[in-house]
């Protein structure tokens, strides 16, 4: 794969970052909160307020595809300032392999800042390569959410994990 630069989003890129989400979405629906069917209706405005309101983090191809994403949001309230959570974590087939997914979990914990103080994230318990990514870096497991989705007919557990700063 050719050489991938790593930044984030704006709403520049509402159109190309809508296109990969709902790739993610279509192709790994219980590996989000989110669907398909919710988002595939936004209409690109919204997406656009959301990349500027937010941080989300892109793997970009030197063809200009985005070809990873990882978002990043941090608590809002007073007593919860220290804590801030991963979501939306994707890396597309063509760009698995190539350490991609480690670039972009490490630009969002540097993104995370001074006053933060833990970084948590959930992952489907049956996708053993999110897993072994995120305790590779640091992350530990602390609680397991039984039934945590329902995709059609079928319940989709979570791992809880958390990376503790500090």
């Amino acid at each position: 794969m050719e050489k991938i630069v790593i930044r984030r989003l704006n709403a520049n890129d509402a159109a190309a970052f809508k296109k990969i989400r709902l790739q993610a979405l279509l192709e790994h629906p219980e590996a989000f909160g989110a669907s398909w069917e919710d988002e595939n209706g936004q209409p690109e405005s919204l997406v656009a307020e959301r990349l500027e309101s937010g941080h989300v983090i892109a793997g970009i191809s030197e063809d200009g595809m985005i070809v990873g994403t990882i978002g990043i949001r941090h608590s809002k309230g007073q007593k919860t300032l220290h804590i801030a959570s991963i979501w939306g974590m994707y890396v597309s087939p063509v760009a698995r392999g190539t350490g991609l997914g480690r670039r972009l979990l490490d630009a969002a914990v540097a993104e995370a800042g001074p006053l933060v103080k833990s970084i948590r994230l959930c992952v489907e318990a049956n996708n053993a390569a999110a897993i072994n990514l995120y305790e590779a870096a640091g992350f530990k497991r602390w609680a397991l959410e039984v039934e945590a989705l329902k995709v059609g007919d079928v319940f989709h557990d979570e791992i809880l994990m958390r990376l503790d700063i500090g």
